[in-house]
């Protein structure tokens, strides 16, 4: 199989969100000359078009070709989700993030974001620590030595700016909180993730004469939230930094398990109205750095979007914010992603043009946000207490339409 990139003229119909005329193209150049590249993105549009059994067929056809390529499988095990193929998605998942990760430990590495160097030597130490493992056993440094490696990252973050600066670490230091040892929290799931005393169609009255965005507490049934906090705890899937202070724990990363896919199930299953017909299509977790900004004002590729939020409320010292500022505006019709996704000056100055009402949601313990994605959104101001358990964690799934 071939490795001809996908024309600039269909990535711009998929930038501008035309996917039935980059999946027209797509699939009349696979028919001539089919490679790898052009098969990825002919199943990445038809996910997004919905139709995930189509997307499959194009999708095991690369992974037939070449079983090592970790995207094409990471991309199966999407497609085995938004068929509620639980089990074959959780295998590929795991396929998928070993050849991930592997081919990660084979870079060099460079400089390491300081945030998340910190983030690494705290998780693993809280991770020896509550699960009675030997100290030295995740991370290979003394008491005295953590102490000082923590201290001195925390004064350069502390002075840093808007961006966080990168640290040099030499030796196996430096690779291992660069790319720690995977660690996985696995529990049988509860019967029942969403709490039973939720009123689902009066979340769907609210979301639609809300303008597509509307807000319920205690989501989540107390066994799996507990359940969904450890994992975000225990599992070093966090390996996404970014400058401004947060980490990303992405699915291509571990961020998976049974009980995100059953949970996806069970809103379906609750909100027939809203996600009958859906799939979810991609999720993520982000974890900040206490005071550092988070996510700026962008707006992503779903019909709906569901945002949980983890972290205990005792917490948060600013219990009216913290939490996510919605827009109820959606991007010009001729913005690509790349200008809608970016969070920078062109989308205030559109909103403040257009006068979009702004809806602010302070962060609870097990609050939801469900949410139009195509609206405009951003992390609102976070002043968290100090320590690894106090993070601001949340979830995030996005869910589109299913035609197959």
């Amino acid at each position: 199989m071939g490795e001809s990139p996908v024309p600039p003229g269909i990535q711009r119909h998929i930038s501008l969100g035309r996917y039935r005329e980059a999946a027209n193209a797509l699939a009349k150049l696979c028919a001539q000359r089919p490679s790898a590249p052009m098969l990825i993105a002919l199943a990445s549009t038809r996910l997004l078009l919905g139709e995930c059994a189509a997307a499959k067929a194009d999708i095991l056809k690369v992974v037939e070709a070449d079983p090592n390529r970790w995207e094409s499988r990471f991309l199966l095990a999407r497609l085995h989700a938004g068929l509620d193929e639980r089990d074959a998605a959780l295998a590929e998942f795991r396929a998928a993030l070993d050849l991930h990760l592997g081919a990660a430990a084979q870079k060099p590495i460079g400089q390491v974001p300081a945030h998340y160097a910190l983030h690494t030597l705290e998780q693993l130490a809280y991770i020896e620590e509550v699960e009675g493992r030997p100290p030295g056993s995740l991370l290979p440094l003394n008491p005295a030595q953590r102490e000082q490696a923590s201290r001195q990252i925390n004064q350069m973050l502390d002075k840093a700016g808007v961006i966080v600066p990168g640290i040099n670490l030499p030796g196996e230091l430096g690779r291992l909180l660069a790319n720690p040892p995977l660690v996985m929290q696995d529990e049988p799931v509860p019967a029942q993730c969403l709490a039973p005393r939720n009123d689902w169609a009066d979340t769907v009255r609210n979301y639609l004469a809300q303008g597509g965005v509307t807000c319920v507490d205690n989501v989540l049934a107390p066994e799996a939230l507990g359940q969904l906090q450890r994992f975000c705890l225990r599992s070093t899937v966090w390996r996404q930094p970014n400058r401004h202070g947060y980490i990303g724990g992405l699915a291509e990363h571990g961020m998976f398990n049974r009980l995100i896919l059953q949970l996806a199930d069970e809103l379906k299953q609750a909100m027939p109205e809203l996600l009958g017909g859906h799939h979810m299509t991609y999720w993520w977790g982000f974890v900040y750095q206490h005071q550092r900004p988070g996510t700026s004002i962008h707006a992503d590729q779903s019909d709906v979007s569901f945002n949980i939020w983890l972290t205990p409320d005792s917490a948060n010292l600013d219990p009216e914010s913290g939490g996510l500022d919605v827009w109820t505006q959606e991007p010009p019709a001729d913005w690509t992603f790349q200008e809608y996704n970016s969070g920078d000056y062109r989308v205030r100055a559109f909103l403040n043009q257009s006068k979009a009402p702004k809806i602010s949601y302070a962060h609870r313990e097990n609050r939801a946000l469900f949410f139009k994605g195509t609206l405009f959104h951003e992390t609102a101001k976070c002043h968290f207490a100090d320590g690894f358990a106090n993070r601001r964690r949340n979830l995030t799934m996005l869910f589109r339409k299913t035609v197959g």
